[in-house]
């Protein structure tokens, strides 16, 4: 069969725990695949190169100035992001090829949908499903938007949904995962610097509450046991942080 015309842009950082998988699911199935480096210090480098994958490197700012770097790198007219803690579903990649080949000219980008795994458990709604991601473009039209996290990718004409999902296991440990919300409570804060949210009760007590509220109650994360109250719990704490965060800025400014 032959290779789906695409690039897939990988972005890594230290990935030597995911990356060999990934690489070996989609290599058979596209017609390239470029890795974005910010200087990994592990084996994250052996691996691309034991299967002479291309290589790019840059120093970290954000994902979205990393990504928007690497895109025009790409050979081909559509480019596929995949974060190296992601799997694609095998009836994704049989999709994708799909809509590659039948794709009106109209059309600049595909959202698909993404599974996240808790301890290994996808728990539905309560794991923000479908937690649709804007990952497959055309390399002329997409870009990122200029944000400091959470970003998505803007094209100028159509969009479709796609049906088959990412499968997003980044969850190993609490300790890997509140070590990396540290990084990301300081992406918040440089957001809400860049568009001038400014702290207020709403922000810091209200919307945390409500968030938990919507994943433990209208998302029905309590059916999920004590790893449903952990995940809304801890998103609870994610904002209460970036909250804290905007407040103790304040502090410094004065």
């Amino acid at each position: 069969m032959n290779k789906i015309p695409l690039t897939v842009i990988i972005p890594v950082f230290n990935s030597e725990k995911y990356l060999d998988k990934l690489i070996k699911i989609i290599t058979n199935e596209v017609a390239e695949i470029i890795i974005c480096d910010s200087f990994s210090s592990d084996t994250t480098l052996e691996i691309a190169r034991s299967h002479s994958l291309k290589i790019i490197q840059k120093e970290y700012i954000n994902s979205a100035t990393q990504k928007n770097w690497a895109i025009p790198q790409a050979s081909q007219v559509w480019v596929w992001i995949i974060d190296s803690d992601e799997l694609p579903e095998l009836k994704l990649i049989e999709e994708i090829r799909d809509f590659i080949n039948t794709v009106d000219s109209n059309i600049d980008m595909a959202f698909m949908p993404r599974k996240n795994l808790f301890w290994g458990e996808f728990m539905g709604k309560a794991s923000a499903y479908p937690d649709y991601q804007s990952r497959l473009f055309r390399k002329s039209k997409g870009r990122y938007q200029n944000k400091e996290v959470h970003a998505q990718v803007e094209v100028p004409g159509k969009f479709i949904h796609l049906k088959n999902a990412l499968i997003h296991d980044d969850f190993k440990d609490i300790s890997s995962w509140w070590h990396r919300n540290n990084s990301y409570y300081k992406y918040e804060l440089d957001e809400c610097l860049k568009t001038g949210v400014k702290w207020s009760f709403k922000l810091q007590y209200v919307k945390p509450l409500y968030v938990f509220f919507r994943i433990y109650f209208l998302k029905r994360g309590y059916t999920y046991g004590f790893r449903g109250f952990f995940v809304a719990f801890q998103w609870l704490v994610y904002h209460f942080m970036v909250g804290a965060k905007l407040y103790e800025n304040n502090l410094k400014n004065k």
